[in-house]
């Protein structure tokens, strides 16, 4: 009888002092979390394993890939800030990193704040940045240097109320991105220092670092609606650079193969 009492007053406890996260926030070690702003978190992951870089990885180094494997593991240094407590989560040991594996985080009433991902913290992130990324609507602070983030910058970008020209706050120096940037980047800034010797010319639409009769077809095929173009290949179809992709972008390509 008294275990029975006991367990019925353990349920009644956990009952009442359980989080209740509100709809669109997701119930993590028993803390709420943005729903939008983990897939923001999943997508840099995802594009990362997705980019099949490589990093010239030894067996023996735990340090090495794309994003770094050490974040998974059981004495990774990242931390998580939680409406100012810290929490020093180690990783699940399963060989994949998680949103809240991802760097160094802080979070306040359940929004991402900062994403401290850059130099000295080597998240190694690899691959695009997502067009999600406007969905971070309270990040205060995104730093993001000195990894290996590649193509075209998304204009969602801009969308962020972050100052640009403070890489204490927003930094994307030394990846590997491509022009055109956005104007919110402040293109031709040394604040970049991008290596773009991966990078291809617009008009090559299927990325192959050879501008042909294959990439009108692909164009084609996305003006005529058979196929829809993500963000990197709309950028890649704008040929004439007037925000969209059409019989103009076709031609002067044409034009171009011919000469």
């Amino acid at each position: 009888m008294r275990n029975i009492t006991l367990m019925v007053f353990y349920f009644i406890f956990s009952f009442l002092f359980s989080q209740d996260c509100d709809p669109g926030y997701t119930e993590i070690n028993e803390l709420c979390f943005h729903e939008g702003d983990l897939r923001v978190l999943q997508k840099l992951i995802d594009n990362s394993y997705q980019s099949g870089i490589d990093l010239g990885c030894e067996e023996w180094d735990p340090y090495c890939g794309s994003p770094n494997p050490f974040m998974d593991a059981d004495d990774s240094w990242m931390w998580v800030v939680v409406d100012s407590t810290y929490f020093e989560w180690s990783g699940d040991q399963d060989g994949i990193v998680e949103p809240l594996e991802l760097g160094l985080q802080e979070w306040n009433n359940g929004r991402l704040t900062t994403l401290m991902c850059g130099a000295y913290i080597y998240c190694q992130l690899s691959g695009t940045i997502p067009e999600e990324i406007n969905q971070l609507t309270e990040i205060e602070t995104l730093r993001l240097e000195g990894n290996y983030l590649s193509g075209f910058i998304p204009e969602t970008l801009c969308e962020l109320q972050l100052e640009e020209a403070d890489y204490l706050q927003f930094d994307l120096t030394a990846n590997r991105l491509c022009p055109p940037y956005p104007e919110c980047s402040g293109e031709g800034s040394d604040f970049w220092y991008q290596d773009t010797s991966s990078c291809t010319n617009i008009g090559d639409v299927n990325f192959d670092y050879s501008i042909n009769i294959q990439d009108i077809i692909q164009l084609i095929r996305f003006i005529v609606n058979i196929e829809t173009p993500d963000y990197q290949q709309t950028v890649a179809s704008d040929f004439n650079f007037d925000g969209f992709f059409d019989v103009l972008d076709v031609i002067q390509i044409v034009e171009l193969i011919i000469n």
